[in-house]
């Protein structure tokens, strides 16, 4: 279940920035860097590879692991690098493109979940304790 929600969070942003990038791009009036746009567009790239994986073969957890520890650390990325770099404002769009703090407390409590679950696999949740019967001679 955890596996397949994270497939289709994985397709929902991976589409929306991959669409939000195009649109900055076709609209040619940005306040966005160059390296966010760059960061962004690496990211949507991931993305993809692991979708068209999904497609010919299977993704594993620790696969759909290290995508959420790179799209973390490129959104911390972006968010600082705009905070520093990039004094401008930037509208809606270019939010979307970059990431939020939002994305990436939904992404740190989804790398908790599936740390768990990577960690626990192969463990009933139930430990199973085998009872001797003892005879008592009287």
């Amino acid at each position: 279940m955890l596996k397949s929600v994270l497939y289709y969070l994985l397709l929902l942003t991976t589409t929306v920035r991959f669409a939000d990038i195009i649109y900055l791009l076709a609209r040619d009036n940005t306040n966005l860097p160059v390296p966010v746009i760059v960061v962004t567009s690496v990211m949507v790239l991931y993305g993809v590879f692991l979708a068209v994986k999904k497609f010919i073969s299977n993704i594993r957890m620790k696969q759909l692991l290290a995508f959420y520890l790179v799209q973390t650390g490129m959104i911390l990325f972006n968010l600082v690098y705009i905070a520093v770099a990039c004094p401008l404002q930037i509208n809606a769009a270019e939010t979307l493109a970059a990431g939020t703090f939002l994305d990436i407390l939904v992404n740190v409590g989804f790398i908790c979940m599936m740390m768990r679950q990577i960690r626990n696999y192969g463990f009933s949740p139930v430990e199973h304790v085998a009872v001797s019967k003892t005879s008592i001679n009287a």
